[in-house]
């Protein structure tokens, strides 16, 4: 079976949210109140990303990357899957809804600077104007900020089955785009009871088999 692959940034890529992390450390007091309206429903995804990204001072653009990189840990058998996606042609593309600064900075630090990726970049202190750039060609989504169904879509090429791996609200409408779905977490759950097949993964070793089993297939 011919694949693509589609993998999640903060908790899946790494073992925890290095976006909220940023947001918690760097905002500092009423960091969460943005967070608070989302669990209100006063505003959707895409506003609690701008809400938070406007907030975080561009001044110590240096020390977020160097707090994202102690705190960030990328999850086991990471390498072992891209060497098998490698050998049997499949593309892999990480789509984050995080921020482009240190999804490079972490990638880089695990020798894995090729590995393709795109995130909102953010323009830091932009509280009066547009909080986060997205790169050529890549389409956004009113509701969510970084389009991931289309990301999932532009890899579906030459018959190939998209396999996304994830664990956020943010990958909810993926999962129903995508032809095979890895899950944790909250995205597990929604594929729980929204009827989604599914496969759960603790780290990449699972999503390994579970990959090298679809390739077989």
């Amino acid at each position: 079976m011919k694949l693509s692959l589609v993998l999640d940034f903060d908790g899946t890529v790494t073992t925890t949210d290095i976006c909220v992390a940023i947001v918690r450390e760097f905002i500092g007091p009423g960091w969460d109140d943005g967070l608070n309206r989302w669990r209100a429903g006063e505003i959707d995804q895409r506003q609690l990303m701008e809400w938070e990204f406007a907030r975080l001072p561009g001044d110590r653009a240096e020390e977020m990357r160097e707090y994202a990189l102690r705190e960030a840990t990328v999850r086991a058998g990471l390498a072992d899957l891209l060497e098998l996606c490698r050998s049997y042609d499949v593309p892999v593309e990480v789509v984050s809804n995080g921020m482009s600064f240190y999804i490079e900075a972490v990638l880089d630090r695990e020798g894995l600077s090729d590995l393709p990726f795109v995130a909102p970049i953010p323009t830091l202190n932009g509280l009066n104007g547009p909080a986060a750039e997205f790169g050529d060609g890549v389409e956004t989504c009113e509701r969510t900020g970084l389009c991931k169904c289309a990301r999932a879509r532009r890899l579906r090429s030459d018959g190939r089955k998209i396999v996304f791996v994830g664990d956020g609200i943010s990958d909810f409408c993926v999962a129903d785009e995508a032809d095979f779905v890895i899950a944790r977490s909250s995205l597990k759950e929604h594929c729980a009871k929204q009827g989604i097949a599914h496969t759960e993964f603790r780290d990449f070793n699972d999503v390994r088999r579970r990959v090298a089993e679809l390739i077989e297939a």
